[in-house]
């Protein structure tokens, strides 16, 4: 504050102070030590103020401002870092993304080879199976066959049986006996 301003200002006081007392109900002109004395008490106040309190409050607006100027530009870099952070973590989600599509891709292929792989085989063990059964088929009907032919074997003897039992005579066992005796006899 210079000393034109400091001027400035103690003369508008002192018609604001004037202007103040004339709205009253009595106007009265004041002696030269009602203006003087307080004159001086304020222009003794106004140099304790500009001397002492003014260069302590300059310094400190002067610190805060280089301070608010200071925490701006470090918030202002701190922005610009997080800015640089943001695009970086957009690009990895990314690449992020389309790794994800592709390894999706590959599992579906791979899902798909799976499959047919499985399917083919299916088919392969599908036809064995046939195989064995129409095998195992045919070795049952070959077995029923051969029970069929055992049991008609034993019924055509019992018939036999029967048959020489009923028809036979004993004449004509002993004839038989006979006969199959030199039939031994001549085959050695």
């Amino acid at each position: 504050m210079n000393w034109d301003n400091f001027l400035d200002l103690f003369t508008t006081a002192q018609v604001w102070a004037s202007e103040a007392a004339s709205h009253g109900a009595e106007h009265h002109v004041p002696s030269i030590t009602e203006v003087i004395f307080p004159a001086l008490n304020f222009l003794i106040y106004a140099f304790i103020i500009v001397k002492y309190a003014l260069p302590p409050v300059r310094s400190f607006l002067k610190g805060r401002r280089e301070e608010v100027i200071a925490t701006m530009s470090q918030a202002s870099a701190k922005k610009a870092a997080a800015q640089a952070l943001v695009d970086e973590y957009k690009a990895k989600l990314a690449v992020i993304d389309r790794e994800v599509e592709t390894l999706q891709a590959t599992l579906r292929a791979e899902g798909e080879r799976d499959k047919a792989k499985l399917i083919a085989d299916a088919n392969t063990m599908a036809a064995k199976i046939k195989d064995d059964a129409r095998i195992l088929a045919e070795q049952e009907v070959k077995m029923a066959r051969q029970k069929i032919r055992e049991e008609m074997a034993l019924q055509a003897e019992a018939t036999a049986r029967a048959l020489l039992q009923r028809n036979l005579s004993i004449d004509d066992q002993n004839r038989l006996a006979n006969e199959f005796i030199q039939s031994i006899g001549q085959a050695r």
